[in-house]
C-alpha cells in the first residue's frame, strides 16, 4: 500500500469550463437585475454601470501592464466585479465614485493579491466597504419612495378596490 501524501495547490475539483465561459455566464445572469435597475431606475442605472464597469476594466488593464502580466480583459472577471459593485450602489451616487470604487475593487480587492482566484475577499464587496467607509453620507443616503398610500390588502379589505397585479411587483 502507497502511503504517500500528494499535496497540490487548489483548485482540487476541476471543470471543463474555462474562466471566461464561466465569468461572460455570470454576466449574463445579471443582465435581468441591470434590465430590471435600468428600468425602475432608468438612465442613471445605466450610468452606474457602464462607470463601474468601464473602471473595472481599466483598472484590471494598467495593473497587468504595469506588472507585466498578461491582459486578461477579455476573460469577464473585471466587467463581473463591475456589474457586481454597480448593482449594490445607490442609483443617485455620483459617478465618479462608482468608478472609484470599482478602481479600488480591483486595484485593492484583487491585483494587490495577484488576480484571478488569489484574492481571499469579492473584490465588488471590497470596492463597496471601502465607499461605505470613506463616503458614508453618499452611500446611506438616499431618497424615500414617492408613494404613499395604504397597502394593498388593506386598501382591498376597506375599500374595496383592488390593486393591480402589475403594480404589485413593481
Amino acid at each position: 500500500m502507497n502511503n504517500e501524501l500528494i499535496v497540490t495547490s487548489s483548485p482540487h475539483v476541476r471543470s471543463q469550463d474555462s474562466v471566461k465561459k464561466i465569468m461572460w455566464s455570470v454576466v449574463l445572469a445579471l443582465l435581468p437585475a441591470v434590465f430590471a435597475a435600468v428600468y425602475f431606475f432608468k438612465a442613471r442605472a445605466l450610468s452606474v454601470v457602464l462607470t463601474a464597469v468601464v473602471g473595472a476594466v481599466l483598472t484590471e488593464y494598467i495593473f497587468q501592464k504595469i506588472r507585466k502580466k498578461k491582459i486578461t480583459i477579455e476573460d469577464g472577471s473585471a466587467v463581473v466585479t463591475g456589474l457586481l459593485l454597480a448593482l449594490t450602489l445607490p442609483p443617485s451616487i455620483p459617478l465618479w465614485t462608482a468608478f472609484f470604487g470599482s478602481v479600488v475593487a480591483i486595484g485593492l480587492g484583487k491585483q494587490v493579491f495577484g488576480g484571478i482566484g488569489q484574492n481571499p475577499f469579492n473584490p465588488a464587496l471590497v470596492g463597496r466597504a471601502f465607499l461605505t467607509a470613506a463616503y458614508p453620507v453618499l452611500m446611506t443616503t438616499w431618497t424615500v419612495d414617492g408613494v404613499s398610500t395604504a397597502t394593498p390588502l388593506s386598501q382591498m379589505k376597506m375599500d374595496g378596490i383592488a390593486t393591480d397585479t402589475w403594480n404589485l411587483f413593481v
